[in-house]
């Protein structure tokens, strides 16, 4: 039973979002510690720690939401003041090395590695993914995890080659091609564009805006931490100058061909007629609240 949750990094968007959702659970205390002391004066009901040392003590869960390559120190330094029995979790979005350094903390301490594909912008745990990295015995893990989290969509990856590799497509690639097309948007007049834009432009050009509202140091993390990521931006290039070459060269059939080639393979993994009537729905929405 957890009645003295730590979070260390408590300052930073996904810090704070957990202070706040762990804050709402009866009979939890909540410590938490920042290196920003400063920032955490808005916390009225938690207890504010001068150190790591204090913030983590008594825990019965300690959860560190650092920067990725802050993360595997402070883990090491948390797990020399935990005491025996307590949970040690982390939220990094890039496990490669974070996954070692949990392995060789005590055997006393358990250990949770979790990737929240959500950002601080959720209001609700419900129907959010978590994905669990099992460290050392993935059903405890898994129990702790669903316990933690009651209505989350929990996603068990093997390992973290295995995370690394996704996430390399899932954040990294997304978050290169959109802040290429942001860097485009804002050399024009975007007001100008958006009151002649359709359903295409306005999805694409709010994906693309929404990633700027992110913390500078996680952009650059999720570029250069994980190794897989320069492997799927080289395999882009390589396509996108393949596609500019027939362009270029105004070889329709060319362009054509690839269009039907990729259509005909993801027509394969999911329904295309259905992705293009959900982007319609999303729109309608959006547009609903005259977002776009």
């Amino acid at each position: 039973m957890l009645n003295e949750i730590a979070i260390i990094g408590a300052a930073g968007k996904m810090g704070y979002w957990f202070s706040k959702y762990f804050s709402t659970r009866e009979n939890i205390r909540l410590t938490l510690y920042d290196e920003d002391l400063r920032s955490l004066r808005l916390y009225t009901t938690a207890t504010i720690a001068e150190s790591i040392d204090d913030c983590v003590k008594s825990a019965d869960m300690v959860l560190v939401c650092v920067p990725i390559k802050n993360t595997p120190l402070t883990i090491k330094e948390c797990a020399k003041k935990m005491k025996s029995g307590s949970i040690l979790a982390e939220i990094s979005s890039v496990k490669h090395n974070i996954i070692k350094t949990l392995k060789e903390i005590s055997k006393n301490i358990n250990p949770l590695c979790i990737h929240p594909m959500f950002g601080p912008g959720a209001k609700t745990i419900n129907q959010m993914r978590i994905i669990l990295i099992p460290v050392r015995c993935k059903e405890r893990e898994l129990r702790i995890l669903e316990d933690l989290f009651h209505g989350a969509i929990i996603s068990v990856i093997p390992n973290a080659e295995s995370h690394d590799k996704s996430i390399a497509i899932i954040l990294g690639l997304t978050h290169y091609i959109n802040l290429v097309f942001a860097s485009i948007l804002s050399e024009e007049d975007t007001i100008s564009l958006k009151t002649m834009a359709g359903t295409t432009f306005g999805v694409q050009s709010l994906l693309s805006e929404s990633i700027l509202t992110h913390d500078p140091d996680l952009i650059a993390a999720l570029l250069t931490e994980n190794p897989f990521v320069m492997d799927q931006i080289r395999n882009y290039l390589d396509q996108a100058n393949k596609l500019a070459e027939d362009v270029f060269k105004s070889d329709t059939i060319k362009i054509k061909t690839r269009f039907e080639r990729i259509r005909s393979v993801l027509q394969k993994q999911q329904d295309l007629d259905k992705s293009y009537k959900l982007i319609y729905d999303i729109t309608e929405k959006i547009n609903d609240k005259s977002v776009l």
